[in-house]
């Protein structure tokens, strides 16, 4: 079982509040990083270490040198300690029953109930206190991206057809990226620049010998996916950063790019596997019809069925629909269009109401049924199937410009938090200590 497989963001964060793992009670808690005006605990280091290692072997990555996974998992507790910190200012709160429904889902996504879930984190070494409060932590993360990154993106019409002008086509690729980046502040200087360099250069070299890429971006890459092997997952050509995008098309799958300059400092790109999404789409629609009589303080449950039988009785021996349903009908959406509901493709209804009319053929009307809104009659007029070919390809334009922009914008606000934040490390040689905006991690979620 993978806990953390629904949270947003998971690879990429760990909590900042896990208490130490069973096996590692005993050990005596010190401070090992100061992060503004809070502490991050040894016990806390020790947890989220067990954690990125369970992750590594989920994914069949061989655990590189314990100091590289240690300094790794260390920047990630400082990224949401800074995240969460900003939670609170912007006064984002999850109390305790917004808590509980999202750990019954994670729960339900593992087919289990929660005190099967409670017994199944016990047996897996957690402790399930402090898994709450890292759930609740996630929850805070994705609520102030949301709020100060997310709610500032905007894609128009014009974006989207300026991307489909010049992706053409291709814009139906997806690939699978993997990810290694040796970051820069931003303002380095030449010096730091030509280190970083030097080390990306390095890297490649490995690569290019023949070093296994989930290992080195471990051990090397300043990417918040590095403990996931530099895993980015599936993205579609037209949300790739704009620094990858005229170079990953050119790749074989199994390729790694020569080292890539951008802002954030030096990139190196692997394809793992390429796709074509391109298939034209259809969905089948059905224009239908309804009149709805709902029970109230004058018409009770029976009274109101014995109506819709009555005007099922007019309808079957030539009852205007239109006239009855503007007449009658309690449904103030369609009550004045004769009952009309347009055009709708399947799932759009209430489940009861879309199962009575599949049922039925063009032209025939629905015995009285009951749905959470009341007693229908239903009639399907038409059923079409339509081309959504270019409204689907205009919305996956939309959700690519969405993602690049979202991510773009993410690790630039990711990196102003890092660098404009104070932070002493207390690891007893590893980094002893920090001053506001060294080691900044930006992130390409």
């Amino acid at each position: 079982m993978k806990l953390l497989s629904w949270l947003p963001c998971a690879a990429l964060l760990f909590s900042a509040s896990v208490a130490a793992a069973a096996s590692q009670s005993q050990s005596i808690d010190r401070i090992i990083a100061v992060v503004d005006d809070t502490v991050i605990l040894q016990s806390e280091l020790e947890q989220a270490i067990h954690m990125a290692e369970g992750e590594m072997k989920d994914r069949g990555i061989a655990p590189p040198p314990m100091d590289a996974v240690r300094s790794q998992v260390l920047e990630r507790l400082i990224l949401m300690r800074l995240q969460t910190e900003r939670a609170k200012e912007a006064g984002i709160k999850i109390d305790d029953r917004e808590l509980n429904d999202v750990i019954g889902n994670i729960a339900k996504q593992n087919k289990m109930t929660v005190p099967q879930f409670v017994e199944s984190v016990k047996a897996e070494g957690l402790d399930f206190t402090s898994l709450r409060e890292q759930v609740r932590e996630q929850v805070l993360v994705s609520r102030v991206r949301q709020k100060e990154v997310d709610a500032r993106i905007v894609v128009t019409d014009q974006d989207i057809d300026q991307y489909l002008a010049a992706n053409g086509s291709d814009d139906q690729t997806e690939y699978h990226l993997a990810h290694i980046l040796v970051a820069i502040p931003d303002a380095a200087t030449p010096e730091v620049r030509e280190k970083a360099h030097a080390k990306a250069d390095g890297v490649l070299k490995q690569l290019r010998a023949g070093g296994d890429f989930a290992q080195l971006a471990i051990t090397n890459s300043d990417s918040p996916q590095a403990l996931q092997g530099g895993d980015l997952g599936w993205r579609k050509g037209g949300s790739l950063p704009t620094v990858f995008a005229n170079v990953v098309p050119k790749l074989a799958v199994g390729d790694v790019s020569n080292v890539i300059e951008a802002s954030n400092g030096y990139n190196i790109i692997k394809l793992v596997e390429k796709r074509d999404a391109g298939e034209r789409q259809t969905v089948s629609e059905t224009k239908a019809r309804h009149i709805l009589l709902t029970a109230n303080t004058i018409r009770n449950e029976d009274a109101t069925r014995a109506q819709a039988y009555e005007l099922y009785e007019r309808l079957k021996k030539g009852g205007d629909f239109t006239e009855l349903a503007k007449k009658y009908s309690d449904d103030p959406g369609s009550k004045n269009g004769g009952g009309d509901l347009g055009w709708q493709p399947p799932g759009v209804f209430a489940a009861e109401f879309q199962q009575q009319i599949d049922a039925l053929k063009p032209g025939e009307l629905s015995q009285p049924f009951r749905s959470q809104f009341g007693w229908h009659i239903a009639e399907v007029e038409e059923r079409r199937t339509r081309d959504v070919t270019e409204e689907a390809r205009r919305g996956r334009a939309r959700q690519s410009i969405m993602q690049r922009k979202d991510a773009e914008e993410y690790e630039a606000w990711l990196r102003r938090l890092r660098e404009e934040a104070y932070v002493e490390y207390r690891l007893g040689g590893d980094k002893s200590d920090s001053s506001p905006g060294q080691t900044p991690t930006p992130a390409a979620s």
